[in-house]
């Protein structure tokens, strides 16, 4: 039998109205009215019909979370801390992936738009560029990118440039000069920007920037990690840190062909990541990386499109994060 808002209000001793205002989260409600209307409407499995408030509104009570890989370790942290936030929405999330289709991000972004399928949405994408994120600036659903700063669009992100200066700045204290750094090819603006933090630490402590120390690989994959050792290991003098801001994966891949072919880490090769994947605590030697606070950004980026979808925040809204360079044994 279908629980009715008269049926609560009958239980509550208050007024149909007024159990509407609860529901809706209205204000001028006391807070004892509230939670009296709220314990009973979960006593009595209550669920307000979204689909019939909806239609009424023109909205669709979806937010759309857009991502590009969800096999991506990144990815599944930040979902995380989208789905378990604590603040109380009345929104579905719905979980878009574009691997494998024929659209990209801002096609699919465009035709859910269109077809007035959310409203409101998360992109969580660092490949994405300026030129593709005009896209989503054109459209009146609101839209949030996580993983990269945007001018022009809600973001939320971290500092990469400083991150990758923590790192190399750690390695040169440990006595480092010759520093190979390991980049991906997908990562766009924070690959460029972990690269320059690398760049000016070098040259803060009066170490040249040499080109040829710089690897790129196409993704953030263990298999990447084992050919970038034997890379590497035909440099020549020979290089005895490497910096992998292309990935906690890169890096672990690294560490254990190290491990295969006699290299100890880090007495001859000390190796730092950049991301803190789990793991990152279990590899042997447990890997130094730096931290990206991922579900505190998912749970930024679900609140801010809910404010800007209810009309609570207006104007572009950036928040950038703090990463944390973590300590373990292999540098």
């Amino acid at each position: 039998m279908t629980v009715t808002l008269k049926d609560i209000a009958e239980r509550a001793g208050v007024t149909s109205a007024t159990v509407s205002m609860v529901i809706n989260n209205k204000p001028n409600i006391s807070e004892n009215t509230r939670k009296k209307v709220l314990k009973i409407a979960k006593e009595l499995n209550y669920y307000p019909n979204v689909i019939a408030r909806g239609l009424a509104t023109k909205k669709s009570n979806s937010i759309g979370v857009i991502v590009p890989n969800l096999a991506s370790s990144f990815v599944v942290r930040v979902l995380q801390g989208i789905k378990s936030t604590n603040r109380d929405i009345e929104y579905t999330v719905q979980l878009f992936d574009t691997v494998g289709q024929n659209e990209t991000e801002t096609q699919l972004f465009q035709r859910l738009a269109r077809e007035r399928r959310i409203d409101g949405v998360i992109l969580i994408s660092s490949t994405v560029t300026d030129e593709e994120l005009n896209v989503f600036g054109e459209e009146s659903v609101p839209s949030i990118v996580v993983a990269r700063h945007c001018e022009h669009l809600d973001s939320v992100y971290v500092n990469n440039e400083l991150g990758a200066t923590d790192a190399t700045d750690y390695l040169i204290g440990k006595g480092h000069t010759r520093i190979a750094c390991v980049v991906t090819e997908k990562n766009g603006v924070p690959t460029r920007e972990r690269l320059e933090g690398y760049r000016k630490s070098l040259g803060q402590h009066g170490v040249a920037f040499r080109e040829e120390l710089v690897l790129s690989v196409d993704d953030d994959t263990m298999s990447n990690g084992i050919e970038v050792f034997h890379r590497i290991h035909e440099l020549d003098p020979k290089v005895t840190a490497v910096f992998v801001p292309a990935g906690d994966m890169v890096a672990i891949g690294l560490i254990k062909e190290a491990k295969k072919k006699g290299v100890k880490v880090p007495d001859e090769l000390a190796v730092v990541g950049f991301d803190d994947i789990p793991a990152a605590e279990v590899v042997e030697p447990s890997l130094t990386t730096v931290r990206q606070p991922k579900l505190e950004m998912g749970d930024y980026a679900i609140n801010m499109i809910v404010d800007k979808i209810e009309g609570r925040e207006a104007g572009v809204k950036h928040k950038e994060l703090p990463t944390k360079f973590i300590i373990r044994e292999s540098a």
